[in-house]
Parts: structure tokens; C-alpha cells; sequence
């Protein structure tokens, strides 16, 4: 049987281990001595394998066992050396995970769309992995790849979904030999379903009290027998606005309408082609993002903080205004009157922000958006193939092409004044092709060889409407401008051997040449290229038939970036911006990282599962941004050679230096035919070794913070679910499950003033089912928890009058309040 013939199947989430699993890590860890372009899918691997098998000792209550595709072929997910988890599309269901947010949340990796001083909710979103977190929210800054099967998706991240989706496979620590230069810490693969040889389908639906409603539906089967099949699959999701701002409009709404289609061909018994194509449309209103001011709070005064001058002697220091020292207020503190935001657009800015009266040729290819909030087109295209050769070979080619179109406009400062509105087109299109060669994956010595191309086009651009400044009509912004192309072509390869039946030795490499290209508004054009050569080199030790540990030390990079501020800046503005940072570029320094990783994976019985991995990072160059406004002198004045940045300023970025080491563990067991439960525990340490200050306003004349801790990245973070299941009658079945997050506290900056709180989450669930019919009870967030999901420094623009831009404030997003509600799902 084929790889890509084969049934979707259940598994089951990987979450927490005792810590007597760590300790038997360590021991058998040292007896053994252990972007973007994309992967092929296990679609594109005419490989034999089973995507799950029952274990050897059958019993009533045993694992399946769980094959996975991470490194370009079909293996065992508990002999693969690498640590990461596998969902199937029943696990998804069953863990309420709809978005790339509750998937997050699940398996041990961040997902955040708030930080920045740009548009929030779903225009942007951050993915990091083990604690890398970047500052910005562009594609290439992320440490952390989101594929599509196989392919890197650049845009509309956050609004992914699970109608199509077979399983997803989440993998922790550098990918970049397999999957390319944006997954130096991590990458999250959706892998989508084959279409089924029989006709058939399925329809969902579901509502909670708080108006949310999704519904999505499928239609399968075959169109020539035996040659072809086909898939056809359509719906939407909308959730229901979070607040309403003091004019009335939504905060938090969010709509997606969405349709995608499939075909798989089989023209002969050892070749396949599959096809998928999906067109999707977001629509949202302002997104629930509150600002917290700091301006007034007193929890500074008298506190003192450490750092070092510009000469690295240590100078003490207290924030020069008004911040948060002691604590962020709590959401039951400041209540829901911190997400406000004006949610109308001024008559005076309709022609230019809505009708393009300014000609922005970026905006000319936006969606028109006629209300604040953000309104995106998404359309995305995949091929792959395999064909399998003499001798057990395989060669398979994936390619894909992405593009996403969007426009916001949003309330830059987040208050009910009208200080300041923005509008940003936002544009992204890549291109992968992918082709590689597999030699017998049965054979002691085995191999992959292959190539890939990607391209990519990303464009950003701003129209600015300062009221708060005089500024009547809206003018185009030169201060917040991304006009970045990228090609990387790149060859790969792999080669395994295995010395006996307990030691293996696998080595990886990929060799890229990454040329980025940025466009200035006037049209110059600047360039620059690196050449990198990325190893894995993993030795694996199996003491026992079902236990594996590894060791492994791998180098990843992130794409070249440029320095866009800088760029655009006046001649004025760069000699300012030397002043301030002598060593600034066009382009940064590119962002690497060296990894080495213990790990330790055993299935104890057919009925339970662990798998523990302990690692060390060291990350260089890590960027680090800071908006950077005329002096304080200059008053409302802009444009000129002492004032020479317009009233957004310039953002900019520099490198430092971190390391981050942590433990992850995971379990996974089936306690009795009734009871099945699942955790997994994340705990990290991220320090930096070289951290230089981008806000002199609170650091002065401190410049330099080594030994801080990295800023918005959670030490620990946790998920657990348990699942009981039983008979009501010869017809109903029924199961009651509950899934329980914690995520710890973060620090606020990288200067480390205050700590945000932790939060958890706990959602109920409670399922029947009869045949090809189900309908699930739910409550998500029983104890309707409100703590802070992300907060991140800002200026605070909502002072009235707007005097200067050294007043600070944070940006917050709140957990969802409580709901309740009700999901079917009906196959036929």
C-alpha cells in the first residue's frame, strides 16, 4: 500500500512526564553519549509505511502506534530523534483546536499577535519555539516555520484551519537541514487529507452563547474509479466580538469564509500526482487589543535597576517616566474599560485610507477595506508527485505557490482619542519547489538527496493620520515601509547507518544562498546575500527494543533583514540614527543558532508512552527592535534636518546575543479501556548574554543588560487532558474529557521591570455519539480565568495633548471569557 493510500488515524496528544522520566533521561542520555524552503508531505512519499499499527502485544487498551514524515520519510514518531508531537484530525476535533492558537496551546509553542506598534489581531502573528521570541511580526522574524503540506505559508497565519487537515506534526529545536532557513527553532506542518475512493462526506457545525458560529462541510468520492478521486470542501468561522468600544463598534470580531478543493490521481500502481487548491477571505473589526497606560502610576519611583554604561561599567538607574515597576494591573484590576479604540474612520481620511486618493501603489492592490479592522485575501496553490523507482528509490516533488493581500486600518493609539489613525497594505507572495531522491529506507545505510527554490515578495506600506498633531488629511509614511524580495536556492541531504541493531548514526545538511533585495519608496535598490551551510549530526542508542535516546547538535539561521528604518531614513535621519547606534546597517547581522539536544523516547507497555528531551541554545545576532522618534526638542516639528523623521518615526533593529536552555516532557496513556490521558511540561531558562538598550527613555544611561531575562518568553507551560469514555446503550456512546493550560509568567522587556502573571485555562467537554452522528456539550474556560495572553511595551499615544513620545504604556490581550456552547458533526 501506498503512503498516500493510507487511512487517517487516531492519535493522541503528547503532554507531561513524571519526574522520574527525567531522571531515567539523564541516565541513559549519557550512556548513549546525544526560509524558507519546504518539505515534502507524507502525500509526497510513495514509501511503505503504516500511519499507525497497533503494537506488537495487543491489548484492550493499547497505543496505536504513530508514523510520522518529519524528516522527508515515514518513520516511527518514538524512534524519530527529534522532539515533537503528532495530532490527527480526531484529536484535533476532540481537543477543540480550530486554530493555530489552540493548537499552541497544546503542544508546547507560542503563538502571538500582539507586540508591535502595528496592526494587531490577525494581520501579523509570531511563532516561537523554546523560548526564541523575536520583537516584530514579519514572516522572516519568527523562530518558528508554518507549512501546509510542506509548503511555508508567509501570510494569514493565524487564520489557518482544520477542516481539511489529516494530522499536524509539531517539531521542536532546529529543522532548517529538512525545512529551510525560517525554522531555526522550531516548524508546525497541516498535513491535508487525500481524498477518500468512496463517496461520502461530512458536515460541522457550532455555536456558543456568545454568538460564535462555525460551519463547514465536505464532499469526497471518486471521479474516475480507481484513477481519480476528488474532495470539495467550503465553509466559515466567526467569532463574536470580545468588547465594545466606548463608540459603539465591535472588538475582536473575526469572519472567515473559505473554499478548497483536492484531486488525487493514481495513474499507474507505483505513481501519484495530488492537486489542492484554496481560496479563503478574513473580515474582521478592530481587534481586542487593550493599552494600559503607565502614565501616573508611582510603582517606579524609588526602585532601582542594573546595567552597564557605554564603557560596560555598571551604573545603576530608575526609569526616567512613569512605567510599571511592581506588576501590570490585573484584568480584574483595570476591568474591560482598557480596550477602547476608536472604531470609525474620520470622513477626512475615507478618500485616501479607503478610495487610495494618494495613489499608494500597495494599497492599489489591497482588498478595499471601508471600516476599521482588517479585511484579507488568501489563495494558495500545491502540486506534489511521487513515483516509485527500482531498487526501493523514491522521487517526489512538491511545489506551491501563496499568496496573501491585505488592508487594515486601525487606531494606532489604542484610546478613544483621536490621536492617531493608520492604514497598512500589507503583501505577501512565495513560490517553493522542492524535488528529492530517497534511497531504501529498509537498507543499513540510507539516504536522501535534494533541492529546492524558493522565492519570495513581501510589501508593507503605511498611510499616517496624525491628529494629535495638527494633521488633518492622511500622507504616506515613510518610517514604516517593507518592500523585501527573497531567493534562496538550496541543496539538502541526508545519510543514516546503522552500525548494528542498537547504534545509528545520522548526518544532515543544508548549503542555501539567501539573497534578499529591499526597495526604497523612491525605488533604489539595495541587496545583499549570505551563503550557509546547515549540519544536524544525531547519534541514536537504542539500550532496549522500545526505548530510543539520542543526542544531537544542529545550526540554524534566520533570513537576512533589512534594516528598513535606516533605509528609508533622510540623510539626517541616518546621521541621527548613527548617533544613537554606531554600528547600524542597511541589513542586520543574520540571526544563527547552535543547539544541542539530549533526548529519551520509550514505550513502556502497549499502554503507555514518554518521551523527555533536555537542550541548550545559543543565539546570535537575535534582532531587537526600538522606534525611534525626533528629540523631545523638537515638539511637534517634523521634516527638517534637527527633526528629521515625520510624526511615526523609524524603526529600527540591532543585534544581541542569548542563550536559552530546557526540558521537555511528555506522556501519553491509555490507563484502561475507559480512561486515556495525555501532558505535556515545558520548562526553560532564557538569559542574555549580550543585550544593549533600544529605549534609552527608561534605561539611561544603562545601555547594556547582560544576564536579563529574554522578555515575553514563559519559563514554564504546561497542558494536560483526560479523557473517560462509555456505553449508554447498544446504540450511544459517550465521552466526558477536560484539557487543562498553564502558561507562566514572562517579563515585559528584555530590561526586565515586571513580570506578567501566569495564566491557565480549563475547558469541559462532553460528547455522544450514535453511528455517523455526534454532538458535543462544551465549556471553554470553566473558571472564567482573565489573565493577560500577551503584553508588550509601548509608546502610549493616547496622552491628550500629545506632548512628546517618551510616555510608555503596554499593550495587553485578555483570555477569552467563559463560553458555552454545542458542536455536530455528521458523516456520510
Amino acid at each position: 500500500m501506498k503512503t498516500s493510500q493510507l487511512p487517517d488515524a487516531v492519535r493522541r496528544p503528547h503532554r507531561l512526564v513524571p519526574t522520574a522520566v527525567a531522571m531515567a533521561c539523564a541516565m541513559f542520555a549519557s550512556s548513549a553519549i546525544a526560509q524558507v524552503q519546504a518539505p515534502v508531505p507524507v502525500e509526497a512519499s510513495t514509501s511503505p509505511a503504516a500511519a499507525e499499527t497497533p503494537p506488537e502485544t495487543a491489548t484492550s487498551n493499547a497505543l496505536p502506534t504513530v508514523s510520522v514524515t518529519a524528516r522527508k520519510r515515514n518513520e516511527k514518531m518514538l524512534e524519530v530523534p527529534i522532539s515533537m508531537q503528532s495530532l490527527s484530525d480526531k484529536e484535533l476535533r476532540a481537543g477543540g483546536i480550530t486554530e493555530v492558537k489552540d493548537l499552541a496551546a497544546q503542544t508546547g509553542f507560542n503563538f502571538s499577535s500582539s507586540q508591535g506598534s502595528g496592526a494587531q489581531g490577525r494581520s501579523t502573528g509570531v511563532t516561537t519555539f523554546r523560548g526564541l521570541q523575536g520583537e516584530l511580526n514579519f514572516p522572516w522574524e519568527n523562530s518558528g516555520g508554518v507549512f501546509i503540506d510542506g509548503i511555508f505559508i508567509s501570510g494569514g497565519v493565524a487564520s489557518i484551519g482544520m477542516t481539511d487537515v489529516a494530522r499536524v506534526e509539531v517539531l521542536k529545536g532546529p529543522q532548517n537541514a529538512f525545512f529551510g532557513r525560517s525554522t531555526f527553532g522550531g516548524a508546525v506542518n497541516f498535513i491535508t487529507r487525500n481524498p477518500s475512493s468512496e463517496l461520502g462526506g461530512a458536515v460541522n457545525t457550532t455555536v456558543d452563547n456568545r454568538g460564535s458560529k462555525d460551519l463547514d462541510a465536505t464532499i469526497e468520492g471518486p471521479i474516475k474509479t480507481d484513477v481519480l478521486n476528488g474532495r470539495l470542501s467550503f465553509g466559515s468561522r466567526n467569532k463574536a466580538a470580545q468588547f465594545r468600544a466606548t463608540d459603539g463598534g465591535a472588538l475582536g470580531e473575526e469572519e472567515t469564509r473559505f473554499v478548497s478543493g483536492t484531486l488525487y490521481l493514481t495513474p499507474t500502481d507505483k505513481s501519484w500526482v495530488r492537486l489542492r487548491a484554496h481560496y479563503q477571505r478574513d473580515e474582521d473589526s478592530t481587534p481586542a487589543t487593550g493599552l494600559i497606560p503607565a502614565a501616573g502610576n508611582t510603582s517606579c519611583q524609588g526602585r532601582t535597576y542594573t546595567g552597564n554604561d557605554a564603557a560596560g561599567n555598571p551604573v545603576n538607574f530608575t526609569p526616567s517616566v512613569a512605567y510599571f515597576c511592581g506588576g501590570l494591573p490585573s484584568y480584574g484590576t483595570v476591568g474591560s474599560r482598557v480596550f477602547d479604540a476608536n472604531t470609525a474612520i474620520p470622513a477626512n481620511a475615507v478618500a485616501a485610507m479607503v478610495d487610495n486618493a494618494l495613489n499608494e501603489p500597495f494599497l492599489a492592490k489591497a482588498p478595499k477595506l471601508d471600516h476599521t479592522g482588517l479585511l484579507r485575501e488568501i489563495k494558495r496553490v500545491s502540486a506534489q508527485g511521487g513515483v516509485e523507482l527500482p531498487h526501493q528509490m523514491d522521487l517526489a516533488l512538491n511545489a506551491g505557490f501563496n499568496e496573501s493581500y491585505s488592508s487594515s486600518i486601525y487606531d494606532v493609539d489604542r484610546s478613544k482619542a483621536s490621536n492617531f489613525l493608520a492604514q497598512q497594505s500589507m503583501l505577501s507572495k512565495d513560490l517553493t519547489v522542492d524535488a528529492r531522491l530517497s534511497t531504501n529506507p529498509r537498507s543499513p545505510l540510507r539516504g536522501t538527496l535534494g533541492a529546492s527554490y524558493f522565492r519570495s515578495t513581501f510589501q508593507l506600506q503605511q498611510i499616517d493620520m496624525s491628529m494629535a498633531l495638527g494633521q488633518t488629511t492622511p500622507a504616506i509614511g515613510t518610517g514604516n515601509y517593507q518592500n523585501v524580495s527573497s531567493s534562496v536556492p538550496a541543496v539538502y541531504g541526508s545519510a543514516e547507518y546503522d552500525f548494528n541493531e542498537r547504534w545509528t548514526l545520522t548526518g544532515e545538511a543544508r548549503y542555501q544562498k539567501d539573497t534578499v533585495e529591499f526597495t526604497s519608496p523612491a525605488g533604489l535598490k539595495t541587496d545583499n546575500t549570505a551563503k550557509n551551510l546547515l549540519p544536524r549530526l544525531t547519534l541514536r542508542f537504542k539500550p532496549i527494543e522500545s526505548m530510543s535516546t539520542y543526542i544531537s547538535a544542529a545550526r540554524g539561521v534566520q533570513p537576512l533583514s533589512a534594516n528598513s528604518g535606516y533605509i528609508n531614513a533622510s540623510a539626517a535621519g541616518k546621521a541621527y540614527l548613527r548617533s544613537l547606534y554606531p554600528n547600524i546597517s542597511e541589513f542586520t547581522e543574520q540571526p544563527k543558532l547552535d543547539s544541542l539536544e539530549l533526548g529519551i523516547k520509550q514505550r513502556v507497555n502497549p499502554s503507555w508512552q514518554y518521551s523527555a528531551a533536555i537542550y541548550t541554545q545559543t543565539w546570535k545576532d537575535r534582532m531587537s527592535s526600538t522606534s525611534v522618534f525626533n528629540p523631545t526638542s523638537c515638539g511637534v516639528t517634523v521634516g527638517t534636518a534637527a527633526c528629521p523623521f515625520t510624526a511615526s518615526g523609524s524603526g529600527v533593529t540591532i543585534g544581541n546575543e542569548a542563550r536559552v536552555t530546557g526540558l521537555e516532557l511528555a506522556v501519553d496513556a491509555q490507563l484502561s479501556r475507559q480512561w486515556a490521558m495525555g501532558a505535556y511540561l515545558d520548562v526553560k531558562r532564557a538569559k542574555w548574554s549580550r543585550v544593549d538598550a533600544t529605549n534609552a527613555v527608561l534605561t539611561r544611561p544603562a545601555v547594556n543588560f547582560d544576564g536579563n531575562s529574554l522578555a515575553r518568553t514563559p519559563s514554564v507551560t504546561a497542558a494536560a487532558n483526560i479523557t473517560y469514555r462509555y456505553t449508554l446503550s447498544d446504540e450511544w456512546k459517550a465521552f466526558t474529557r477536560g484539557d487543562v493550560t498553564f502558561v507562566g509568567k514572562r517579563w515585559d522587556t528584555d530590561y526586565n521591570f515586571f513580570q506578567v502573571g501566569s495564566y491557565n485555562s480549563f475547558d469541559l467537554r462532553q460528547g455522544f455519539e450514535k453511528d455517523n452522528f455526534s454532538i458535543e456539550l462544551f465549556v471553554k474556560n470553566v473558571f472564567n480565568h482573565r489573565g493577560w495572553t500577551s503584553a508588550s511595551r509601548i509608546v502610549d499615544l493616547s496622552m491628550t495633548p500629545v506632548t512628546n513620545f517618551s510616555q510608555q504604556g503596554v499593550l495587553v490581550n485578555v483570555q477569552d471569557e467563559r463560553s458555552f456552547g454545542a458542536r455536530m458533526r455528521y458523516t456520510f
